[in-house]
């Protein structure tokens, strides 16, 4: 195997089949013809001297050659990725491509004000969006695949990412305002057993804004059991509103008919901000971006 037979438009259609599951998606993404994606990824194979997929109808499975190369193959494009963003940032022009991950929640309620103020202070900036879960978000900057991520802050952060906190959400126990009627009163002891009685509507177990709510859930001794997950704030409140449950919501997302119970001791807090991985090079485009995010107020949202 000689350094000098390796291919970097193979290296990227390796890594992209492997993101992708498939070389017809992988051939997609690159703006490639399937037959050309092929092409690079069997050059590839014949450098190395092994395989790296194997392909069963449509479904592609990594061999363990490919986990092998995988990590190096991320760093090598990473830091060509590195260099272009650094040779063009030599001026003190603002603009380029600023790849983003962001959740549906950021996006809807935190990112309008700013991307309209984006889109006329740094008209050269071009955003490209991918829209994850906070944690596939996160995965997402580790893996250098996208540059910025907009997400639930997590207690804790791989050693080569760094974050901004931009927003804090103040969460609540919200339900349907029909579902108290039969209920003890929210102030009497028995309140707290008729709501562990309820099915409840949270996010998934193991996600950020879900291990918040347990902890501050078993701090005052309430245990709700999640009859439906979504990791789609606004699906559960279009449940809660249905009478489905209880959901555990940020107060922005009250609305008529919901009701939003006060339990003593109950404090619920989330961080919302930004994620990037503090070994590349942070262009001025993405620095830009972080700085009007910033403009739009951090604070606690009650």
């Amino acid at each position: 195997m000689r350094p000098e037979n390796f291919s970097i438009e193979g290296l990227a259609a390796f890594v992209a089949v492997v993101d992708h599951g498939s070389f017809s998606a992988a051939a997609e993404k690159l703006h490639l013809t399937q037959p050309a994606v092929t092409k690079r990824i069997q050059t590839l194979e014949q450098t190395l001297g092994e395989p790296l997929f194997e392909r069963q109808g449509r479904q592609t499975r990594p061999l363990e050659a490919a986990t092998i190369v995988l990590p190096q193959a991320r760093e090598i494009l990473a830091r060509l990725a590195d260099i272009e963003r650094s040779l063009r940032d030599r001026g003190e022009h603002i603009g380029g491509v600023l790849r983003l991950a962001t959740s549906h929640h950021i996006a809807l309620h935190r990112l309008p004000a700013a991307l309209s103020d984006c889109r006329r202070r740094y008209p050269d900036i071009e955003l490209e969006f991918v829209f994850l879960d906070s944690e596939a978000g996160i995965e997402a900057v580790a893996r250098r695949q996208v540059d910025l991520a907009l997400a639930t802050l997590p207690d804790q952060l791989p050693d080569a990412l760094e974050a901004g906190t931009l927003w804090t959400d103040r969460l609540t126990l919200m339900l349907h305002e029909a579902l108290l009627r039969d209920a003890p009163d929210p102030t009497a002891d028995a309140f707290t057993g008729w709501l562990e009685a309820q099915p409840a509507i949270l996010p998934p177990a193991g996600s950020a804004t879900r291990v918040r709510i347990d902890r501050a859930l078993h701090r005052i001794g309430l245990h709700l059991e999640a009859r439906h997950e979504s990791p789609y704030l606004e699906v559960i409140r279009v449940l809660t509103r249905a009478g489905l449950g209880i959901g555990v919501l940020p107060r922005s997302l009250g609305a008529p008919g919901l009701a939003c119970p006060d339990l003593p001791g109950l404090d619920i807090t989330r961080s919302l901000g930004w994620v990037r991985h503090g070994a590349r090079h942070q262009s001025r485009a993405e620095n830009a971006f972080i700085a009007l995010l910033g403009e739009t107020g951090t604070g606690l949202e009650g």
